[in-house]
Protein backbone atom coordinates (compact mmCIF):
# COMPACT_ATOMS: atom_id res chain seq x y z
CA UNK A 1 0.00 0.00 0.00
CA UNK A 2 1.28 3.47 -0.88
CA UNK A 3 2.16 5.50 2.16
CA UNK A 4 2.73 9.23 1.77
CA UNK A 5 5.74 10.49 3.69
CA UNK A 6 4.92 12.93 6.40
CA UNK A 7 6.61 16.06 7.56
CA UNK A 8 6.78 14.60 11.03
CA UNK A 9 8.81 11.49 10.12
CA UNK A 10 12.58 11.21 10.00
CA UNK A 11 15.16 13.94 9.80
CA UNK A 12 13.05 16.49 7.97
CA UNK A 13 14.64 19.35 9.90
CA UNK A 14 17.95 18.51 8.27
CA UNK A 15 16.62 18.65 4.71
CA UNK A 16 17.65 21.83 2.82
CA UNK A 17 14.25 22.01 1.15
CA UNK A 18 12.62 22.44 4.55
CA UNK A 19 14.73 25.51 5.26
CA UNK A 20 14.00 26.96 1.82
CA UNK A 21 10.30 26.80 2.64
CA UNK A 22 10.84 28.22 6.13
CA UNK A 23 12.77 31.13 4.59
CA UNK A 24 9.92 31.63 2.12
CA UNK A 25 7.41 31.68 4.97
CA UNK A 26 9.46 34.22 6.94
CA UNK A 27 10.10 36.51 3.94
CA UNK A 28 6.48 36.48 2.69
CA UNK A 29 5.19 37.07 6.23
CA UNK A 30 7.54 40.03 6.58
CA UNK A 31 6.37 41.47 3.25
CA UNK A 32 2.76 40.96 4.30
CA UNK A 33 3.26 42.87 7.54
CA UNK A 34 5.11 45.66 5.72
CA UNK A 35 2.13 45.91 3.36
CA UNK A 36 -0.28 46.20 6.28
CA UNK A 37 1.80 48.98 7.83
CA UNK A 38 1.90 50.78 4.46
CA UNK A 39 -1.86 50.39 4.06
CA UNK A 40 -2.51 51.88 7.48
CA UNK A 41 -0.10 54.78 7.00
CA UNK A 42 -1.22 55.72 3.51
CA UNK A 43 -4.86 54.70 3.87
CA UNK A 44 -4.63 52.79 0.59
CA UNK A 45 -6.68 49.55 0.47
CA UNK A 46 -4.58 48.11 -2.37
CA UNK A 47 -1.78 47.42 0.08
CA UNK A 48 -4.16 45.26 2.15
CA UNK A 49 -4.83 43.19 -0.95
CA UNK A 50 -1.11 42.79 -1.68
CA UNK A 51 -0.58 41.73 1.95
CA UNK A 52 -3.34 39.19 1.49
CA UNK A 53 -1.47 37.78 -1.51
CA UNK A 54 1.67 37.47 0.62
CA UNK A 55 -0.25 35.59 3.31
CA UNK A 56 -1.81 33.30 0.66
CA UNK A 57 1.72 32.43 -0.46
CA UNK A 58 2.68 31.77 3.19
CA UNK A 59 -0.26 29.38 3.50
CA UNK A 60 0.80 27.76 0.23
CA UNK A 61 4.30 27.16 1.64
CA UNK A 62 2.77 25.63 4.76
CA UNK A 63 0.53 23.46 2.55
CA UNK A 64 3.63 22.12 0.79
CA UNK A 65 5.27 21.31 4.12
CA UNK A 66 2.12 19.40 5.10
CA UNK A 67 1.95 17.61 1.70
CA UNK A 68 -1.33 19.29 0.75
CA UNK A 69 -0.62 19.96 -2.92
CA UNK A 70 -4.22 20.51 -3.97
CA UNK A 71 -4.45 23.28 -1.38
CA UNK A 72 -1.15 24.66 -2.68
CA UNK A 73 -2.45 24.93 -6.25
CA UNK A 74 -5.73 26.48 -5.09
CA UNK A 75 -3.97 29.15 -3.00
CA UNK A 76 -1.41 29.95 -5.68
CA UNK A 77 -4.20 30.20 -8.27
CA UNK A 78 -6.15 32.65 -6.11
CA UNK A 79 -2.96 34.63 -5.42
CA UNK A 80 -2.22 34.78 -9.15
CA UNK A 81 -5.73 35.99 -10.01
CA UNK A 82 -5.65 38.68 -7.31
CA UNK A 83 -2.18 39.78 -8.44
CA UNK A 84 -3.26 40.11 -12.07
CA UNK A 85 -6.34 42.12 -11.07
CA UNK A 86 -4.27 44.41 -8.84
CA UNK A 87 -1.39 44.92 -11.28
CA UNK A 88 -2.62 48.19 -12.89
CA UNK A 89 -3.30 49.83 -9.52
CA UNK A 90 -0.03 48.58 -8.02
CA UNK A 91 1.90 49.96 -10.99
CA UNK A 92 0.11 53.29 -10.57
CA UNK A 93 1.04 53.41 -6.86
CA UNK A 94 4.58 52.44 -7.77
CA UNK A 95 4.80 55.42 -10.16
CA UNK A 96 3.29 57.80 -7.59
CA UNK A 97 5.86 56.67 -5.03
CA UNK A 98 8.74 57.31 -7.44
CA UNK A 99 7.39 60.78 -8.29
CA UNK A 100 6.98 61.66 -4.61
CA UNK A 101 10.46 60.46 -3.68
CA UNK A 102 12.01 62.25 -6.66
CA UNK A 103 10.52 65.52 -5.44
CA UNK A 104 11.86 64.91 -1.91
CA UNK A 105 15.36 63.69 -2.86
CA UNK A 106 18.37 65.96 -2.72
CA UNK A 107 20.51 64.62 -5.56
CA UNK A 108 23.57 66.53 -4.34
CA UNK A 109 23.60 64.56 -1.06
CA UNK A 110 26.03 61.62 -0.90
CA UNK A 111 24.72 58.19 -1.84
CA UNK A 112 24.19 55.99 1.23
CA UNK A 113 23.41 52.27 1.49
CA UNK A 114 20.06 52.94 3.15
CA UNK A 115 19.04 54.95 0.07
CA UNK A 116 18.83 51.62 -1.76
CA UNK A 117 15.87 50.66 0.46
CA UNK A 118 13.87 53.38 -1.28
CA UNK A 119 13.97 55.03 -4.69
CA UNK A 120 16.38 57.72 -3.46
CA UNK A 121 19.48 55.79 -4.55
CA UNK A 122 18.11 55.25 -8.05
CA UNK A 123 17.11 58.89 -8.32
CA UNK A 124 20.61 59.98 -7.33
CA UNK A 125 22.17 57.50 -9.77
CA UNK A 126 19.90 58.81 -12.52
CA UNK A 127 21.07 62.36 -11.80
CA UNK A 128 24.72 61.28 -11.96
CA UNK A 129 24.78 58.73 -14.80
CA UNK A 130 21.57 59.31 -16.73
CA UNK A 131 18.41 57.32 -17.06
CA UNK A 132 19.64 54.53 -19.36
CA UNK A 133 22.63 53.57 -17.22
CA UNK A 134 20.51 53.71 -14.08
CA UNK A 135 17.81 51.43 -15.51
CA UNK A 136 20.43 48.95 -16.73
CA UNK A 137 22.00 48.85 -13.26
CA UNK A 138 18.54 48.48 -11.70
CA UNK A 139 17.69 45.58 -14.02
CA UNK A 140 21.03 43.86 -13.46
CA UNK A 141 20.54 44.06 -9.69
CA UNK A 142 17.01 42.60 -9.91
CA UNK A 143 18.12 39.85 -12.26
CA UNK A 144 21.12 39.12 -10.03
CA UNK A 145 18.87 38.49 -7.04
CA UNK A 146 16.60 36.21 -9.07
CA UNK A 147 19.57 34.34 -10.57
CA UNK A 148 21.17 33.92 -7.13
CA UNK A 149 17.96 32.40 -5.78
CA UNK A 150 17.67 30.03 -8.74
CA UNK A 151 21.35 29.05 -8.51
CA UNK A 152 20.80 28.23 -4.85
CA UNK A 153 17.86 25.99 -5.80
CA UNK A 154 20.03 24.32 -8.47
CA UNK A 155 22.85 23.77 -5.94
CA UNK A 156 20.36 22.18 -3.53
CA UNK A 157 19.19 19.91 -6.34
CA UNK A 158 15.64 21.23 -6.22
CA UNK A 159 15.46 22.39 -9.84
CA UNK A 160 17.50 21.74 -12.97
CA UNK A 161 19.29 24.30 -15.13
CA UNK A 162 16.77 23.43 -17.84
CA UNK A 163 14.06 24.98 -15.66
CA UNK A 164 16.16 27.88 -14.37
CA UNK A 165 17.55 29.26 -17.64
CA UNK A 166 14.20 30.00 -19.35
CA UNK A 167 12.94 31.52 -16.10
CA UNK A 168 15.98 33.81 -15.87
CA UNK A 169 15.63 34.84 -19.53
CA UNK A 170 11.89 35.56 -19.28
CA UNK A 171 12.30 37.39 -15.98
CA UNK A 172 15.12 39.47 -17.47
CA UNK A 173 13.02 40.55 -20.43
CA UNK A 174 9.85 41.21 -18.41
CA UNK A 175 11.70 42.99 -15.59
CA UNK A 176 13.43 45.29 -18.03
CA UNK A 177 10.28 46.02 -20.05
CA UNK A 178 7.97 46.67 -17.10
CA UNK A 179 10.63 48.45 -15.06
CA UNK A 180 11.76 50.63 -17.95
CA UNK A 181 8.21 51.61 -18.90
CA UNK A 182 7.06 52.38 -15.37
CA UNK A 183 10.20 54.12 -14.20
CA UNK A 184 10.51 56.12 -17.44
CA UNK A 185 6.91 57.29 -17.05
CA UNK A 186 7.50 58.32 -13.42
CA UNK A 187 10.77 60.14 -14.18
CA UNK A 188 9.23 61.87 -17.20
CA UNK A 189 6.24 63.14 -15.13
CA UNK A 190 8.46 65.42 -13.07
Amino acid sequence: MFRQSSLWEGDWLMAPIYWVFVLGIVMCSLLGFVGIVKARRRREPTYYWTSGVCFLVVMAFVAVLLNQFLLLFAMMGVALIISIVLLPRVMELYGEEIVKQKQETDVSAPLRMRDFLTWKAWIKLEAIYGFRKMIILYSILNIGFIAAGLLTLIALGLITPLIAVPYIISTTVLSFMIGYRQIWKAFKDI
